[in-house]
């Protein structure tokens, strides 16, 4: 039998209960001590959600990578890019957003959209695309004061500057040019 010294087994005994309690972390100070301005408050990798109004599925937005911030700007970034998919009430996709960026700004209700922006309402198969994008929630509204091009099965737009519904549906463009595809021969007429 080994003979251990009792005055050992109580000394490792104190330094046990010792380095036991002084490992506790206050994580209010380790924040305090880590965290700054340019630290997100929630990060989210892989996101997938849908956001759903009495039961019935509104749209749904996927991502790679969601960074959130509170107070005082109140922001959430997409900085690897975002794809929204809006559904009508029977559950069908009837418009999709993608973008490299976006940028939810909350206090103002408005969606900044950025670089390879692409808007598509499936329902009249049309697709705007253009490098920024700010849709404005509260009034259910899209703008761009950049370069556009809309693409549709009997005319192409291009442009500088267009407001629309959010669905895609109505829509003012300004400077822009129209062509009108002739469907019955293929042959493409410019106005």
């Amino acid at each position: 039998m080994i003979n251990i010294p009792t005055t050992f087994v109580v000394g490792m005994f104190v330094l046990l209960m010792f380095g036991l309690s002084s490992c506790e972390n206050d994580l209010d100070h380790v924040k305090r001590i880590t965290a700054t301005d340019q630290t997100p408050d929630q990060i989210t990798n892989d996101l997938h959600t849908f956001y759903s109004d009495s039961g019935i599925v509104q749209y749904e937005i996927i991502a790679s990578r969601m960074e959130g911030y509170q107070a005082p700007n109140q922001r959430t970034y997409f900085k690897n890019g975002f794809e929204v998919n809006y559904f009508n009430n029977s559950g069908e996709i009837i418009s999709k957003l993608t973008a490299d960026y976006c940028e939810i700004i909350e206090k103002d209700n408005l969606i900044v959209c950025k670089n390879n922006v692409t808007f598509t309402n499936y329902e009249k198969q049309q697709t705007l695309k253009t490098e920024e994008l700010f849709w404005d929630q509260k009034y259910k509204k899209v703008r761009t004061t950049k370069n556009f091009f809309i693409d549709s099965p009997t005319t192409e737009a291009k442009g500088i500057g267009l407001e629309a519904d959010e669905t895609f549906s109505t829509y003012s463009m300004h400077n822009f040019s129209l062509i009108y595809k002739d469907t019955t021969d293929g042959l493409i007429k410019n106005e």
